[in-house]
């Protein structure tokens, strides 16, 4: 590896081209951010559309830059053979793991498969090291032939890589010739196993919770604020299942509480690294301070941050406008693409080059578009006219030769991706799109259910969604538990049996009940939610159904799974509560012996989570264990 400081350097490099002009736009209109995020809502706002372009032209748009990156005369992306393909930063020469990571991100945006696996395999043939102290990580840099020019990594491309990959395990599954989820767990944990030793460290700061500029002894000292993407810890939170949930989330909590820190209080300006307290590193009698390449990224990521969860809104939107009022005081079609933090211009020993190119300031398409990004966040009146000016803006060489088809060009299709509401959070077996209702529930007939050959019951009346905000699952003890069920939510909730299509009023929201079979025999209450477009996180359901028994049936035990906590009542008796933040396992939690009545028994449950999956699994077992089947289930 080359001198540190060459490193701390080359890793950065990006180079801008030049925007076109763009037509004046109407800012007569304001724009109103939404309140609620995807993790919430699974809904993406498409701002182009909200700002007078036709859903024809932006889908047009997208597929023309998707294009202009992967396969058009500055492409980036190259195949090798009948299985590889790499991305690489034609003005440095080589392939890096940034590049690859931000390809097979998009690639599963774009439900892409084939590049997806293309890239991956060229990674991890090439960059990853299979054994040694750095087993798990990735070479950062490579030339286009596999030779690496650095054994050493760059924390955003592990970033990258498992979110990708994950994404990849949720779309498209583990069994079509790679294991997605089992190569993310590997990065991860392999991580985890880092002790210092050769020199090599986690990725993550085990005391902080931040990420590092480089996972060895110099570089985990400290971080880059574009690193530091809270929406990617919240994914993994959900579906990287290492067990590390509880990390995950106070991760992204200190990433958004570290980015309030660095950020300029004036300006809006972060440098292109900092100590993780925020203020400025120092290095060999130099002060980074300057907002340069690597800095564009960090408005697209607190944008991705607030689209997705909304968890700092307040700040964000604050943040949003601060940025973009900066840029728009040094002309919007005017600003350069580095700054110090303050907002004055660089010296030119700090200003940063680009490839081969000489050292300039240039007015940058990159970040063009990543100020164009935050308008997801604004209501100010110039954010139409950032966003105008992304669409406008013409990605090709300058008159004087310079241009950069890779990181320009891969942040510009961000920008579309994500201004369009098609940079998505990737649920688990969705395939991009919400699988039918049909494929969990079947409408009810008119013979009466019996419980399927294990005894599980799956004939339920379900109420939709009650709003129910936690951001985490792991303060679901007895105490908030027993509030939280407790509670009257609507009339007669512990004592009514609800007909299919009835309604209740739950604060602001009106809720219907449905009547359903589930499929399965754990009764999929995300796909429940999920199927009839209602909110799927941050939520509370409840379920009721009817047993009728010819004769009294004693001594049985209500054996029930559920994910996260769910509270079991039988004929208007607490029998059974599951606490904490569990998976759904069957039989995981048991009642104490109780009773089925001759004739009719209303058995009712609540199920509450706040991230992730939504499910539950019910059966009564008698002495011996064996599942109790001699009732029949009924909805009315």
């Amino acid at each position: 590896m080359k001198t540190i400081k060459l490193f701390l350097l080359s890793i950065m490099i990006a180079c801008p081209a030049l925007v076109a002009e763009a037509r004046q736009p109407d800012t007569s209109q304001m724009h109103s951010p939404w309140t609620k995020g995807a993790l919430e809502t699974n809904s993406y706002r498409n701002l182009f559309v909200e700002m007078g372009y036709s859903k024809k032209q932006v889908d047009a748009k997208l597929k023309e830059v998707f294009n202009d990156v992967f396969y058009g005369p500055h492409k980036v992306y190259f195949e090798v053979g009948d299985s590889l393909g790499y991305i690489t930063d034609i003005k440095n020469h080589d392939v890096r793991t940034e590049g690859m990571s931000y390809g097979m991100m998009i690639a599963v945006q774009f439900n892409r498969k084939d590049i997806f696996d293309r890239i991956w395999r060229w990674s991890k043939k090439y960059m990853q090291h299979q054994d040694g102290p750095r087993e798990g990580y990735f070479a950062w840099s490579c030339k286009t032939d596999g030779t690496r020019n650095s054994e050493g990594s760059a924390s955003d491309g592990e970033l990258y890589y498992i979110t990708s990959l994950i994404f990849a395990s949720n779309r498209w599954g583990n069994d079509t010739g790679i294991n997605y989820r089992k190569e993310a767990l590997r990065i991860l944990n392999c991580s985890f196993s880092k002790n210092g030793e050769d020199g090599v460290m986690p990725i993550f700061n085990k005391d902080n919770y931040l990420i590092t500029f480089t996972p060895d002894k110099f570089g985990s000292r400290f971080t880059d604020p574009s690193y530091n993407i809270p929406a990617f810890y919240d994914v993994w939170s959900r579906w990287a299942n290492d067990g590390r949930t509880d990390f995950w989330q106070k991760a992204a909590a200190a990433a958004r509480e570290y980015l309030h820190k660095v950020v300029d209080e004036k300006t809006g300006l972060t440098p292109d690294m900092s100590n993780y307290d925020g203020t400025p590193l120092k290095f060999r009698n130099s002060v980074f301070n300057t907002f340069r390449y690597d800095s564009w990224r960090v408005p697209m990521n607190i944008a991705l941050d607030y689209q997705w969860s909304c968890a700092d809104r307040e700040w964000q939107q604050k943040y949003g406008e601060k940025i973009q009022n900066f840029f728009y005081s040094k002309g919007i079609d005017k600003f350069v693409d580095q700054y110090r933090t303050d907002g004055t211009l660089p010296s030119k020993e700090e200003i940063l080059p680009a490839g081969d190119y000489p050292k300039a300031l240039r007015h940058s398409i990159g970040l063009v578009a990543t100020t164009a990004s935050v308008s997801l966040m604004c209501s100010n009146s110039i954010s139409k006219e950032f966003v105008d000016r992304l669409w406008n803006a013409k990605h090709e060489p300058l008159p004087d030769g310079y241009f950069d088809a890779y990181y320009d060009g891969l942040i510009r299709l961000f920008q579309f991706m994500q201004l369009s509401g098609n940079y998505r959070i990737i649920l688990p077996q969705a395939d991009g799109k919400e699988p039918a209702l049909n494929q969990y529930f079947s409408p009810i007939g008119k013979q009466e259910a019996q419980p399927d050959n294990d005894g599980f019951i799956r004939r339920w009346l379900l109420l939709e969604p009650i709003n129910k905000p936690n951001r985490g699952n792991s303060g679901f003890t007895d105490t908030y538990l027993r509030d939280a069920f407790n509670k009257e939510y609507f009339h007669n909730q512990m004592t009514m049996v609800p007909k299919d299509g009835s309604t209740v009023k739950v604060g602001n929201q009106k809720l219907a009940w449905h009547a359903f079979d589930s499929n399965l025999f754990h009764v999929k209450l995300f796909r429940f939610a999920s199927g009839l477009k209602k909110q799927v996180y941050g939520v509370l359901f409840w379920g009721v159904t009817i047993i009728d028994c010819n004769e009294e049936i004693p001594n049985v035990r209500l054996a029930a799974g559920s994910n996260s906590a769910s509270m079991w009542w039988l004929n208007g008796k607490e029998v059974l509560l599951l606490s904490g933040d569990r998976r759904m396992v069957k039989d995981d939690g048991m009642s104490p012996r109780v009773t089925l009545h001759k004739g009719r028994n209303i058995l009712r449950c609540a199920v509450i989570n706040g991230p992730g999956m939504s499910d539950f699994c019910v059966r009564f077992i008698d002495e011996q264990g064996a599942p109790v089947k001699n009732y029949t289930i009924n909805y009315k």
